[in-house]
């Protein structure tokens, strides 16, 4: 971005890169690297984050190209990422399981040689002669796992004798106009009880505050919708409407 005569000008800079980082296009090294499939916006916001956490990025002097302050940082970073990913469920070596009991895990598993995203860092690891993981083995090893627990959950023993707090109906939605702990009630676990009194408070920065992560962001943000989906829906397929009827669109 420069200025000329009081007005912004916006111009596009490469990335000062001569090999490909995984978070870089593999075909223009100087170009960021675009999603693999069209529901991993996020992945791909993570490793813009990357760069900038990791690989300290400045605008060079001539003002023509974006400078790494630290490339091969920056290439450990995404090596080691693609090791992560490769050895989630299990890390033999560490002796860490994350046994996950989502049931596509056991269902799903043996579609991930279709996976663009195992591909890719399949052959980013390649490309730099490091030994790739044999993934097969996560599901060798957790399934072995569930076979030796058996049962994955316990539970307490309890009553419906004793005292209870007096709380409002769960079944009934609560709507939210006060700040305090707003967060709380929007972005966590009761979120399926609570909505924002009105669209505005969504914007509200003291309730905002709360927040801690994207996650909480991204569900506030649902949960801010919900109440309102079907007059904007209403009102976007109206719009839509009207702009085929303008441009002479007929679906």
């Amino acid at each position: 971005m420069a200025t000329l005569d009081n007005q912004i000008r916006w111009s596009n800079l490469p990335l000062g890169l001569d090999r490909y980082l995984f978070i870089n296009s593999k075909q223009s090294h100087g170009n960021m690297s675009t999603q693999l499939t069209g529901n991993t916006c996020y992945f791909q916001v993570y490793l813009f984050a990357v760069l900038c956490k990791v690989g300290k990025p400045f605008i060079s002097k001539n003002r023509n190209v974006i400078e790494l302050l630290d490339v091969d940082l920056l290439e450990e970073a995404t090596v080691r990422i693609s090791l992560f990913l490769l050895t989630f469920f299990l890390e033999p070596e560490s002796r860490i399981c994350r046994p996950l009991t989502n049931s596509n895990f056991i269902l799903d598993f043996h579609r991930y040689e279709q996976s663009q995203y195992y591909r890719a860092f399949v052959r980013y690891l390649e490309g730099k002669g490091i030994p790739v993981p044999k993934y097969d083995a996560q599901y060798e090893g957790v399934m072995g796992y569930f076979a030796m627990v058996k049962a994955l959950h316990g539970y307490d023993k309890f009553t419906l004798e004793g005292a209870t707090a007096s709380t409002p109906n769960s079944k009934s939605l609560q709507y939210i106009q006060s700040t305090d702990g707003a967060a709380w009630k929007l972005c966590h676990g009761d979120y399926y009880k609570y909505r924002a009194a009105n669209l505005m408070f969504g914007c509200n920065a003291g309730a905002m505050l709360g927040m801690s992560s994207f996650s909480e962001f991204n569900a506030w943000r649902k949960n801010q919708l919900l109440p309102f989906h079907a007059s904007l829906h209403d009102k976007v397929e109206d719009l839509a409407k009207e702009w085929f009827i303008a441009n002479d669109v007929f679906i």
